[in-house]
C-alpha cells in the first residue's frame, strides 16, 4: 500500500539508486573475500617455499651421515645447525621419527620435547600423501602446520619435517583497511554521480507523462485541443500516438456533443419559459374570475377594485414581458434590476390576487431589502402556488406568510397545511426537473433557490409537527434604509 502511494518518478529513482548501491556492496564483499583468499594462498605458497628450502638444506646437512635413518645419528648431525637453519628461514623447525617421536627442535622447552605427531596425521601421511597442512590452535593462536617426509638418497622416508608457520597478518590487515578506504571513497563518488544520473533519467522518463497529464488537464472542448509532437521512437511515442488519436476522436465527438447540447439547451429553455409563464397566468386568471364572480354594477367601490385588479395584472404582465425578453436572448433570465423596497408593502400587493385562504403578518413595517421587484413576485408566486397545491383535495388551504427581522437579516416564512414532504424526497427537492407532482417541469423551486442565493440569501424548509411544510427565506437587510443611494423604491 505504501509503495502504491509513492510517485513513479521516486520509484524509478529509488530502484536505480538501490541497484547501484547493491552492486557496490556486492563488489565490496567480493573484493574482501578475494583479498582473504589471496592472503591464504600467499601464506600457503610462502610456507611451501620455506619447506622446500629447508628440505634442500637438510639434504646437504645429512649427506655425510652414515645411517640417517638412525634418530640419534640424525640428531647429532643437525643439533649444531638447527638453530641456524631456523633463523635463516625465519621459521621454527621440528623433526620427528616416522612413528611421531620428536628427534630435534629449534624450540627447546618441555612442551616442545613432549610433543608428538598425532595418529591422524601419521595415518594421512602414510596412506595418501607425503605432505599435509594442518591448522592447529595453541595458546589461543591459530597457526598453519606442515608435515612432510624427509627422504634419504634411496628415496626412502627417514623422518618427518614439521614447520609451524606463525604468520603476522597486521601488514595485510593494514593493506585491507587502506583498500577499504579507497573503495569507500570510490563507492561514495559512484553513488553521488549514480544518484544524479538516476534522478535525471527518472525525471526525463516521467516528465513526458507529466506533459501528457498537463495536456489532458488543459483539454478544452472549445479552445485547447492541441496534439502532442514527439519525435523519438520509444515506448512513450506509443502513448503519445494513442493520445493524439484519442484527441481526434474527441474533437469529432465533442462537435456532436455540442450540437446535441445546444438542442437540449433550447428545449430546456423552452420548458423553463413555459413554466415561468404559467406561474403568473394562474393568479391572473383567478383574479379575473374572482372579479367576475363578485362584480356588482351598483357597487360604489368598483373604481377602486378595478384599479387594484389592474395594478396586479399589470405587474404580472410586466413579469411575462421580462420573461419574453429573456427568452429572446437565448433563454436567459432577466438581468438584475436591484431596488430598495419595502418588502412588507410589496408582499401585500403581490398577495392581493389570492383569495382569503392566505394569512399575512409582519413584525414591523417597513422592512427594507435590496432585491429585484420581478424576482420577488416570481418567488412568491412559485411558493404560494406550491403551498396551495400541496393541500389535499377536500381540505381548505390555510397558507400562513410571515415577515420578520432578526439581527441584520429579513426572514420570510411560507407555511401550509398540506401533507408535508417525505424523507426520501428531502435531498432532491431543489434539484432541477425533480417534482413531487404529476405535472410541472420541476424547475420552480430550483429557480427560487437560484434567485434567492444571487442576493446572498438562503432558503430552507422543514415539516411542521401539525402537518404541512414551511419554507424559510432569509435575505440581508438594506444597510441604510433612510437613503436611497443609487437605488429607487418603485412604490
Amino acid at each position: 500500500m505504501i509503495v502504491n502511494k509513492i510517485s513513479l518518478r521516486l520509484r524509478i529513482f529509488a530502484a536505480m539508486f538501490l541497484m547501484i548501491l547493491l552492486s557496490s556492496i556486492i563488489i565490496g564483499i567480493a573484493t574482501f573475500l578475494h583479498f582473504q583468499q589471496s592472503s591464504k594462498i600467499y601464506h600457503e605458497q610462502r610456507l611451501a617455499r620455506k619447506e622446500k628450502t629447508i628440505l634442500e638444506t637438510l639434504d646437504y646437512a645429512i649427506a655425510d651421515v652414515e645411517d640417517p635413518s638412525n634418530p640419534q645419528a640424525l640428531h647429532d648431525a643437525l643439533a649444531p645447525r638447527i638453530m641456524e637453519f631456523a633463523d635463516i628461514n625465519d621459521i621454527h623447525i621440528n623433526i620427528f621419527t616416522l612413528d611421531g617421536k620428536l628427534i630435534i627442535s629449534s624450540q627447546p622447552g618441555k612442551k616442545t620435547l613432549d610433543r608428538e605427531v598425532t595418529q591422524e596425521v601419521l595415518k594421512y601421511l602414510s596412506v595418501r600423501t607425503d605432505r599435509i597442512e594442518v591448522r592447529e590452535t595453541s595458546l589461543g593462536q591459530t597457526y598453519l602446520n606442515s608435515y612432510t617426509y624427509i627422504y634419504n638418497f634411496s628415496n626412502e622416508p627417514i623422518a618427518i619435517l614439521n614447520l609451524p608457520y606463525y604468520h603476522d597478518d597486521s601488514l595485510l590487515k593494514d593493506e585491507l583497511f587502506a583498500l577499504l578506504k579507497i573503495f569507500s571513497l570510490v563507492v561514495g563518488i559512484v553513488l553521488l554521480f549514480g544518484a544524479i544520473l538516476a534522478y535525471w533519467l527518472a525525471k526525463n522518463i516521467t516528465g513526458k507523462f507529466t506533459d501528457i497529464a498537463d495536456r489532458l488537464q488543459q483539454l478544452d472542448v472549445v479552445g485547447n485541443m492541441k496534439p502532442i509532437y514527439y519525435s523519438r521512437k520509444d515506448e512513450i511515442s506509443v502513448l503519445v500516438a494513442a493520445y493524439n488519436e484519442m484527441l481526434h476522436k474527441f474533437m469529432d465527438q465533442s462537435q456532436l456533443l455540442l450540437k446535441n447540447e445546444r438542442e437540449e439547451t433550447w428545449r430546456e429553455a423552452a420548458r423553463q419559459v413555459a413554466h415561468e409563464i404559467k406561474n403568473p397566468l394562474t393568479p391572473m386568471r383567478l383574479q379575473i374570475q374572482r372579479f367576475q364572480m363578485k362584480y356588482d354594477p351598483d357597487d360604489p367601490n368598483n373604481k377602486e377594485k378595478i384599479n387594484d385588479i389592474s395594478e396586479g395584472l399589470i405587474k404580472q404582465i410586466d413579469n411575462l414581458s421580462m420573461i419574453a425578453e429573456a427568452f429572446s436572448d437565448f433563454a436567459k433570465m432577466p438581468a438584475h434590476k436591484d431596488v430598495k423596497m419595502n418588502v412588507v408593502k410589496e408582499l401585500q400587493t403581490a398577495l392581493e390576487i389570492y383569495d382569503d385562504n392566505i394569512t399575512f403578518s409582519a413584525s414591523e413595517d417597513p422592512i427594507w431589502v435590496i432585491f429585484d421587484h420581478s424576482y420577488l413576485v416570481r418567488v412568491i408566486n412559485n411558493l404560494v402556488k406550491n403551498a396551495v397545491q400541496a393541500v389535499p383535495l377536500g381540505t381548505k388551504p390555510e397558507i400562513e406568510i410571515n415577515v420578520e427581522t432578526q439581527f441584520s437579516r429579513m426572514t420570510l416564512s411560507i407555511a401550509d397545511n398540506g401533507t408535508g414532504i417525505e424523507e426520501s424526497m428531502v435531498p432532491r427537492l431543489f434539484e432541477p426537473k425533480f417534482s413531487t407532482k404529476t405535472t410541472g417541469a420541476g424547475l420552480g423551486l430550483p429557480m427560487v433557490k437560484k434567485l434567492v442565493e444571487e442576493y446572498d440569501g438562503t432558503i430552507r424548509f422543514k415539516n411542521r409537527p401539525s402537518g404541512g411544510v414551511v419554507f424559510i427565506i432569509t435575505l440581508p437587510l438594506a444597510e441604510n434604509p433612510n437613503t436611497d443611494a443609487n437605488l429607487q423604491n418603485p412604490n
